[in-house]
């Protein structure tokens, strides 16, 4: 598993495009293996898996760092118990393809809201609640809820006030409370990210008792809030246990649809994938969130287990440093994207549970189309290029993370076939530390990246990986009229345009190469043949309210 760097808070200052960035590297996740869409409630054999079990059992690598999801980064096992714990007032909905359950980016859906709908020039959104919506602490969640976990976000200047400004949202004071349970979000402009914004960015604190607990020192009751669970989600914390377990009651009070199957989810925290796997197979857990790929294909034919798969929006890619030789070479470049062996590694490293990926911007992704990489394993050509470049061999470090088995063997095969076009690879494992900093230097030429957005769209993706700045752009890559159609698109709302911006995107893309892209390996979940209700999350972030277990 690995993930991107935390980004730091942001100065009120920073431009439109920096917070941006900064939120774009908030919600951009490099995501575990352990994701899958399950297609239904029945076991393999299509009988009835029984009653229903009242607990279900999930192990997971690590505890979470904080409870507060103000100031949380790239901590996995805190962004998905955020999803089910907190009260999100809109989310995506759920849609059935290909016989699997995943979650719609395109349709948002209200859950603890009643409606959320703009005005006529889509700058003005109004949100209305629910009424008679209460926390577990028996205060009635009301707008003034809302507007004060807006206020505190944009006072914390960190994770909701840096994807806000994507749509317009730079000030407090565009957040106003019009009753009990409506409220309005004034942006600066017509956006259409807006609704997906909105998905990742609108949960709600109790506001009543976190007034009880702030201080004039710590007036957003931050200390408070960093070790103790939130409540009035899809779930309840019914128990944490610091560094060990976390239990979830299912929140009956949930007003919306999709309410939660199971009563209990109990979440223990199993570090080595190799005893998540033992487990696994004893029974102990239904679910393991932090199994291998390797233990993964072991376990498809293990007795009692079931592994869950399907088509993600995962990529994997090698990003090359443009500004610094001998990769600010085109001709280099393209050398080396025509040197790896692409169908070689999705046989070998994921034995065929994989897609071939045609683009920077995601298969399954609005506005992708196969003019984005045109490159395919050709040694000849990746000779040639080469030879354009002047050179007959060069020399260069290949980074990758030090406990990250599938990125070794990628780095394996492709320092294979790159010498045999006289590139040599250096392979570098690097811990988490110690590639944080060389990442921040700029100072890697080569290394293996592996991610999944948050929100499904183009515009999004420039922000977080190809514009000057971009928290995730380890290419340093920068393209005039790639910044010019990212302006532009910031108040582009009609899907044709946005389209044709998207397909100029990745011909330029096409010609400048800043990415050897790799493929989009496919979600895989191990669990006990008697789990089902699974949705793939496009976020990688699982929803725990969908899930089952017979007893």
């Amino acid at each position: 598993m690995a993930r991107s760097p935390r980004p730091g808070a942001s100065s009120p200052a920073l431009s439109r495009r920096g917070v941006l960035q900064l939120g774009g590297g908030v919600a951009l996740l490099f995501a575990t293996s352990a994701c899958a869409a399950d297609s239904g409630d029945k076991s393999k054999d299509g009988k009835s898996d029984g009653a229903a079990a009242k607990t279900l059992r999930i192990a997971v690598s690590s505890y979470l760092s904080s409870w507060d999801q103000d100031f949380v980064g790239f901590d996995l096992t805190a962004l998905m118990l955020y999803k089910n714990v907190f009260p999100y007032l809109i989310d995506y909905g759920v849609t059935n393809t290909g016989g699997s359950q995943i979650l719609d980016t395109q349709n948002i859906t209200p859950t603890f809201a009643e409606s959320f709908e703009p005005d006529a020039e889509q700058k003005v959104w109004t949100l209305k609640l629910r009424r008679g919506v209460k926390f577990a602490s028996g205060n009635e969640m009301k707008a003034a809820d809302v507007k004060w976990s807006k206020d505190r976000a944009f006072a914390a200047q960190a994770n909701v006030a840096g994807v806000y400004r994507t749509i317009g949202l730079t000030s407090a004071d565009q957040v106003k409370v019009v009753d009990d349970y409506t409220v309005e979000f004034h942006q600066a402009f017509p956006s259409a990210l807006t609704r997906q914004i909105q998905a990742i960015s609108l949960y709600v604190f109790d506001s009543v008792e976190a007034k009880k607990r702030a201080s004039s020192s710590d007036p957003w009751a931050k200390e408070w809030f960093a070790k103790n669970p939130p409540t009035g989600g899809y779930f309840n914390v019914a128990k944490a246990t610091q560094g060990q377990e976390i239990e979830l009651s299912a929140n009956t009070d949930y007003p919306g649809p999709d309410p939660a199957k199971t009563p209990t989810i109990r979440i223990s925290v199993v570090p080595a994938a190799s005893n998540q796997r033992l487990q696994l197979q004893a029974g102990d857990i239904d679910i393991a969130l932090g199994i291998s790929q390797r233990d993964i294909q072991d376990l498809k034919k293990t007795p009692g287990i079931k592994v869950i798969s399907a088509a993600s929006n995962r990529q994997v890619a090698i990003q090359m440093s443009v500004t610094a030789a001998p990769f600010n070479d085109v001709n280099v470049r393209k050398a080396l994207a025509y040197a790896v062996p692409y169908e070689q590694i999705i046989t070998n490293v994921y034995g065929g549970d994989a897609r071939a990926a045609k683009s920077p911007v995601p298969l399954d992704m609005p506005g992708y189309d196969e003019v984005g990489y045109p490159f395919t394993h050709d040694l000849d050509k990746a000779k040639a290029a080469m030879s354009a470049a002047g050179r007959a061999s060069l020399d260069s470090e290949l980074v990758f993370e030090a406990d990250n088995e599938e990125q070794q063997k990628i780095a394996v095969q492709v320092q294979s076939e790159a010498a045999k076009a006289g590139i040599r690879l250096k392979l570098t494992p690097l811990d988490p530390a110690t590639l944080g900093e060389r990442r921040t230097k700029k100072n890697i030429p080569l290394q293996i990246t592996s991610g999944q957005l948050w929100v499904d769209d183009v515009e999004y993706m420039l922000a977080t990986s190809f514009v000057k700045g971009a928290n995730l752009n380890y290419s340093n890559y920068s393209n005039p009229e790639i910044e010019q159609i990212y302006e532009k698109s910031h108040t582009t709302v009609d899907t044709a345009a946005r389209n044709a911006l998207w397909k100029r995107v990745q011909e330029i893309l096409a010609a400048d190469v800043p990415w050897v892209v790799i493929c989009q390996p496919n979600f895989n979940l191990p669990v006990r043949e008697a789990v089902a209700g699974w949705v793939q999350p496009m976020d990688g972030l699982a929803r725990l309210r969908y899930l089952s277990a017979s007893a």
